[in-house]
């Protein structure tokens, strides 16, 4: 009979823990500008669900474009279509997804961007 009090509160306390996908997202803000993305580097938690905003500061479009770090997420809402968000002048927009681990290159694909610098790393730990 002292085992069914144990079995119970083990039982409640597993359905307390939410899956991955269920779990509240986190929200990092990377901001856009001309020539540059902050944070620098980009730290995510690995299987956690996180909501990027990404925040264009400035007068010009640009894009953040990180094909295998999308490729090898779990877009859950908003658009990376292939591997890129594109982002207008004083613009902001969303991208809610779970990443798995690893470390990740990000780069503006606009013309000279990534050469004048507008590069980033993403880490997935």
């Amino acid at each position: 009979m002292s085992r069914f009090p144990v079995a119970v509160a083990a039982a409640l306390s597993l359905a307390f823990i939410a899956p991955a996908s269920a779990q509240q997202p986190a929200n990092v803000t990377i901001q856009v500008y001309s020539y540059g993305f902050l944070p620098h580097p980009i730290r995510l938690a690995a299987g956690r669900p996180v909501t990027l905003r990404f925040v264009n500061s400035s007068g010009s479009s640009h894009d953040f474009t990180a094909t295998t770090f999308f490729a090898n997420s779990k877009v859950t809402s908003g658009s990376a279509a292939e591997g890129e968000v594109e982002v207008g002048p004083h613009e902001t927009k969303t991208v809610t997804l779970i990443p798995r681990a690893g470390t990740y290159h990000a780069h503006c694909s606009h013309f000279f961007h990534k050469q004048m610098g507008m590069t980033d790393e993403i880490i997935v730990s």
